[in-house]
């Protein structure tokens, strides 16, 4: 009678564990926590990234020319879009209200991004003042970047090379209302730090 009690508490230990490992793996996406640095930090104090259970999408884009093809994971009250600028450009958007994120690859040149401390560059460059960094999915080093006051930011990417524009996903730019709150540049860096290629 003992053993029949140990092998049906054992049974039932072992069913208990199958259920709670397959309900955790039915779970809803959750955002990527980010990495964030601020360096000579503007009238815009730092951001924390948010912890949020809000339902997600996946929205995808890319392969245009050399550019892969990737996905971000998006709050589903975002709005997406995808237009097609030519036969080789293409610019995806994600949108809430006016929060605006887009990815626009295509042909075009490039400029060194340039911060305090470092010497001028031969050829196109732009200059910021602030910054914050994001690791994405995919491990790609990326800065916001700024100076003084503003309603849009650039993304810089960290390669081989030091830091530059467009990223190797293409350019992508942050646009805000002049109001923004930092719950919400918050939420958008954790977009961005859901980029992955596929």
């Amino acid at each position: 009678m003992k053993k029949l009690i140990a092998v049906l508490i054992l049974m039932v230990i072992i069913l208990t564990a199958a259920v709670g490992y397959l309900a955790g793996k039915s779970q809803i996406v959750k955002l990527p926590k980010i990495n964030i640095a601020v360096d000579n930090p503007s009238p815009s104090p730092p951001i924390a990234s948010p912890e949020t259970e809000k339902p997600r999408k996946v929205v995808l884009g890319g392969g245009v020319l050399s550019f892969p093809k990737y996905l971000l994971t998006v709050p589903l009250d975002w709005a997406d879009s995808k237009q097609v600028l030519g036969p080789d450009a293409e610019k995806v958007t994600v949108k809430k209200g006016d929060y605006e994120i887009s990815i626009t690859q295509g042909g075009f040149g490039g400029a060194t991004c340039l911060y305090p401390g470092d010497p001028d560059s031969e050829g196109p460059s732009s200059r910021y003042t602030s910054f914050i960094e994001i690791v994405t999915n995919s491990g790609d080093l990326f800065r916001r970047s700024w100076s003084g006051t503003t309603t849009a930011f650039a993304i810089c990417q960290r390669t081989e090379y030091g830091w530059g524009a467009p990223t190797l996903y293409g350019s992508i730019s942050f646009k805000v209302p002049a109001g923004y709150t930092t719950e919400m540049i918050a939420e958008m860096d954790a977009i961005l730090a859901s980029l992955a290629k596929r």
